[in-house]
Formats: structure tokens, sequence, C-alpha cells
């Protein structure tokens, strides 16, 4: 395992530990290399998500629509 690999793997154990509690497991098929920027992104996550400041899943299901067509492109008439 890579130096980026074995520190995303290392950062997620919290994470992980608590989604193998709720049946998630998903198997490791492939690696793939993350640069630093987006190993810090995914570090933060997980140390927001250990902290338990997340999102409720049904509050997210109400800001989707939102995120969407804040994204869309505007249909030509």
């Amino acid at each position: 395992m890579s130096a980026p690999a074995a520190i995303a793997f290392r950062a997620s154990l919290g994470y992980c530990s608590r989604m193998i509690d709720l049946k998630l497991e998903v198997p490791i098929i492939e690696e793939v290399e993350v640069d630093a920027k987006t190993l810090a992104a995914i570090d933060r996550g997980v140390a927001d998500a250990d902290a338990g400041r997340v999102v409720p899943l049904d509050e997210v299901r109400k800001l989707i629509p939102q995120w969407i067509s804040k994204f869309e492109s505007p249909k030509p008439r």
C-alpha cells in the first residue's frame, strides 16, 4: 500500500468501524492514488463525522433538490 493510501486508510478507521456496525461493508477491489489535498479533505470529513458534526438524512434529502437546481444549466426555450 502506498503512503497516501495508508494515510487514507488509517484516517478512516473510526468512521469505518461504525459502518461495520451498520452492515455496510464494501470490499476494496482496487487501490486508488489520492493527492494530498483530497486526503486532507477526507480527513476533515472523517473527523467531523467522528465528532458528530453530521446532517440527518431527512434534512439532506430536502437539500439535494436545491443543490441540483443550483448547478443545472438553464434549459433552452
